[in-house]
């Protein structure tokens, strides 16, 4: 096996088993999240992320999402409120 191949492979492997996000507020109009699994809502009030350990619900006005790599997105719009859930609470409601 090549060493690219392997370099690869360990890439992949290391972010399947990614414990934790980062989230980088720059201003009230700009949000960064690395390691995001996936979007469950995406509305231009409300947005919801799931994380690697919790959910995370970003509240505002005129919201959008753009996707700069893998597991990366950019949160844009006016924000005005970010909150977390815990992924283990079983009353998680997104609706």
């Amino acid at each position: 096996m090549n060493v690219n191949n392997l370099a690869k492979r360990f890439e992949k492997l290391k972010n399947k088993t990614r414990r934790h996000s980062f989230i980088y507020i720059s201003d009230n109009a700009c949000l960064n999240v690395e390691y995001c699994h996936s979007v469950l809502k995406l509305e231009e009030e409300r947005i919801v992320l799931k994380l690697a350990k919790s959910y995370v619900t970003i509240v505002g006005l005129g919201l959008g999402m753009k996707n700069y790599g893998y597991k990366n997105v950019k949160i844009y719009g006016k924000i005005h409120s970010v909150s977390f859930e815990d992924s283990n609470e079983r009353n998680v409601d997104f609706e």
